[in-house]
């Protein structure tokens, strides 16, 4: 059932955070308008969080999956009792679909209505099937790579709906949803799967064509003989989705990925998948996201904030905007605190506030990545209060090379970019590389009293800067390598 718990993590008690007590300082507040007058990006980031809602689940009206013929452990297909349920439940006005300890074998996609909250019990997995003939009679309306088409169904699937929750206990035994990825990987075609046939390569760049090119939507048709990677679980066009105290594992491509949604909650989630794309949590043109006290180990990106990809981003003109992301634990993966590639319809106002980045394979605590094709920009994010204690590659990276480079006639802008209160080892990593156009620098770049040690390469290079001058990168109160330093970035 939907809670507020008080009870921290195992992961993150060890790390020794401090949860931030909002109690007292949430300030009231409906969007971007009251931020210039909200003070300091913790109390931005409140006025953010406390005008974003949860969904209104009825109480008092459980629905069991094993009443409905679920039977666990039987290797049997469950997903017509787990159907039903939430059937049941709709037609009574919403409710909780409940799943008890056990495993259940789901051949095919479940569809999620308004008003219904799929609770896992401590002990129960939900397994998806891997095999793609079990999806080819659901094709509905998503997104591959942030282009709309239809495709086989995500996994755990809602459009147009509101009030939908996903949750568990947040336990070391809470509830699973395993997408048996492992069988998809090698449709990526690329990586260690390269030369894995059939592969999606074909019918992607065949997808991208369409949105640059305007093809309508209804005529994008996917699935059988196609080989787009599903989502695990998407909310599509839906409002008011909460998503706590579970555990992810194992997507075909992305794991969570609300699209066009507003007011999503992802909270006390575990995230662990090793193939490619298998990105944690990306909110794909959604609006009022907060994403905390979770865990990432991802093959990807652990949060990618999008916004639509090139033509049809521009087409949808939807931006992703006000996403706090705090206190999370980022392990594995490409970037932990994401924004891009796909941004065409721009991202602004993004919090991450005491967050940890700790591992060695993760190889960037920040990255923003985009080209003069995919376009877009970001505008307002702000970093305070993390700790960096590991990265692979850089603290921070700017990246407009990303996938071929200045291609295109769309320029991205990129500028606001503020760091506070760091606290970062960067074991002789950069702290920022930036690679802009000489058009358009990244500009309004600061950084303000964090305290930085082992920064820079073994030739000293601290920011690598491409295109960029550095006067456009202001520092004010640094400790850098045990020197004070303020002004601007040159070293």
């Amino acid at each position: 059932m939907i809670k507020t718990s008080g009870k921290r993590c195992n992961w993150l008690r060890s790390v020794g955070l401090t949860m931030l007590i909002c109690a007292g300082t949430l300030l009231a507040g409906n969007g971007t308008g009251e931020l210039a007058q909200a003070g300091t990006a913790v109390q931005q980031a409140a006025v953010l969080t406390a005008a974003i809602h949860e969904p209104v689940i009825p109480r008092g009206k459980t629905f069991m999956v094993t009443d409905f013929g679920a039977v666990s452990g039987d290797n049997k297909d469950d997903l017509p009792a787990f159907v039903q349920a939430v059937a049941a439940a709709s037609a009574g006005g919403g409710g909780i679909v409940e799943v008890p300890a056990g495993h259940y074998y789901l051949a095919g996609p479940l569809t999620l209505k308004s008003h219904i909250e799929l609770h896992l019990a401590d002990g129960a997995v939900m397994e998806f099937s891997h095999r793609p003939q079990d999806y080819e009679k659901h094709i509905v309306l998503t997104r591959f790579e942030c282009t709309e088409c239809y495709n086989y169904s995500p996994f755990i699937y809602a459009n147009g709906e509101e009030d939908i929750a996903i949750t568990g206990s947040g336990s070391d035994r809470q509830g699973t949803i395993d997408g048996s990825g492992e069988a998809w990987w090698p449709w990526v075609g690329a990586s260690v799967w390269k030369n894995c046939y059939p592969n999606q390569q074909e019918d992607s760049a065949k997808l991208k064509d369409m949105g640059n090119d305007d093809v309508p939507v209804e005529q994008r048709i996917f699935g059988r003989g196609h080989y787009l990677r599903p989502i695990l679980i998407q909310p599509y066009g839906s409002q008011r989705i909460l998503i706590r105290g579970i555990r992810v594992k194992d997507s075909p491509m992305y794991n969570i990925s609300p699209a066009l949604c507003k007011d999503v909650i992802i909270d006390h989630v575990t995230i662990q998948a090793a193939g490619p794309n298998t990105d944690g949590v990306d909110p794909d043109a959604c609006e009022n996201v907060w994403i905390k006290d979770s865990l990432f180990e991802t093959g990807d990106d652990c949060i990618a904030i999008k916004a639509g990809r090139d033509n049809d981003g521009r087409r949808v003109g939807r931006p992703s905007r006000n996403i706090v992301i705090e206190r999370n634990l980022f392990k594995n993966g490409h970037g932990g605190v994401t924004m891009g590639s796909e941004i065409a319809g721009g991202v602004d106002h993004v919090y991450s506030l005491y967050n940890v980045m700790d591992s060695p394979n993760l190889n960037w605590a920040y990255r923003l990545k985009t080209n003069s094709q995919r376009g877009g920009g970001v505008t307002d994010f702000y970093a305070y209060g993390d700790t960096v204690q590991r990265v692979g590659r850089a603290v921070l990276t700017v990246d407009m090379a990303y996938d071929g480079g200045d291609v295109g006639g769309y320029t991205p802008d990129i500028h606001g970019l503020h760091m506070e209160k760091l606290t970062v080892n960067a074991h002789h990593r950069p702290l920022a590389t930036v690679f802009t156009y000489a058009r358009n620098p990244v500009y309004d770049f600061t950084w303000k009293d964090c305290t930085i040690t082992d920064a820079g390469t073994s030739g000293g290079q601290i920011f690598q800067l491409t295109d960029t001058p550095a006067a456009n990168i202001q520092l004010t109160d640094m400790t850098i390598n045990g020197k004070s330093r303020s002004g601007n970035a040159v070293f």
